[in-house]
């Protein structure tokens, strides 16, 4: 059996009793960690402008964006570019936007310490966030 629930503005206390019984039932609860239009579209609009360029040219290409793509100067570091994807990932799941579980949409590409090649959206999530990208600049 399936249950969806979805509670908009519920009061605190129908909050704590809801809470309470799906604590008492964790072991047969499946919690949704994929991305949706809402969730999609609260995450880019919270993201700075750099961070939603990276999002934005990730969707364009088909998924996968190079840094070079995304310095205006061949010279100019993408350092703290990326920081706020993992942020406002978190800030979100600490308002209770999205569960504990979802992953990141856009993962940085390279050898690490630092340094990226790219960055990569899987394929299945352009769509949720073309949709987001024109609900946030409408």
């Amino acid at each position: 059996m399936r249950i969806t629930v979805t509670v908009d503005d519920p009061t605190p206390e129908f909050q704590d009793k809801l809470i309470t019984l799906l604590a008492e039932h964790t072991e047969d609860i499946e919690t949704d960690t994929r991305w949706n239009e809402e969730r999609a579209t609260h995450y880019f609009r919270m993201l700075p402008a750099r961070a939603r360029r990276i999002v934005k040219e990730a969707v364009q290409r088909g998924g996968m964006v190079p840094a070079d793509a995304l310095r205006d100067n061949p010279d100019d570091s993408l350092r703290g570019h990326s920081a706020p994807l993992s942020r406002i990932l978190q800030r979100g799941k600490m308002l209770g936007r999205w569960p504990e579980g979802i992953d990141q949409p856009v993962k940085p590409l390279g050898p690490g310490f630092g340094k990226v090649e790219g960055y990569e959206m899987p394929a299945d999530l352009i769509p949720v966030f073309q949709t987001a990208i024109r609900n946030v600049q409408q």
